[in-house]
């Protein structure tokens, strides 16, 4: 086969990839049948070197998030603003990499987890002296990752939720 023919059909290949036409997979399957798995895009190394980065910023706000709310003499004030911040910045870059189709569980974890810190905490400061808010913030947390495990079809969303739902329940009625 002639090299113009190889590229238009590797490009046709891409775009199914990148457009989620076929699974994952059986672009790379043919990808590599069609290259004589010879070369891996550029783009595919810096899109995989760009994951790697953003996953490890997501991580880092969440160490960091954890830090400053149970470590820290800071204002709660501050806290709060910080894990805002945060949270804002993880939810940003999660859609971002959904976009892209990156579609990895770190960005969603670190999302998810900055939630729940984010929601405790700012129902901790709202309602004080209301403990049953707690209870309804987590429920409604768990709600959104069985939610969300049900929509992408992620078992580990869904097993969190249904974990924190069974630890909620055990903790309301003991």
């Amino acid at each position: 086969m002639d090299d113009h023919r190889k590229k238009i059909i590797t490009n046709e290949i891409k775009y199914w990839k990148q457009n989620r036409l076929l699974p994952e997979h059986y672009c790379d399957f043919l990808l590599n049948l069609y290259t004589e798995g010879s070369s891996e895009d550029d783009s595919t190394r810096r899109n995989s070197r760009t994951k790697g980065i953003l996953g490890l910023i997501l991580i880092g706000l969440l160490s960091l998030s954890v830090f400053l709310f149970y470590f820290t003499e800071l204002s709660l004030f501050l806290q709060t603003a910080l894990i805002i911040f945060f949270g804002v910045i993880s939810l940003l870059v999660a859609f971002y990499m959904l976009k892209k189709s990156f579609f990895d569980l770190i960005p969603l974890l670190a999302s998810a987890l900055l939630l729940l810190i984010t929601s405790v905490q700012a129902a901790e400061i709202i309602f004080p002296d209301h403990p049953g808010m707690l209870y309804i913030v987590a429920g409604l947390n768990c709600l959104l990752w069985v939610t969300v495990g049900t929509r992408w079809k992620l078992v580990s969303f869904k097993i969190s939720g249904i974990i924190g739902f069974l630890v909620l329940l055990i903790t309301i009625f003991i």
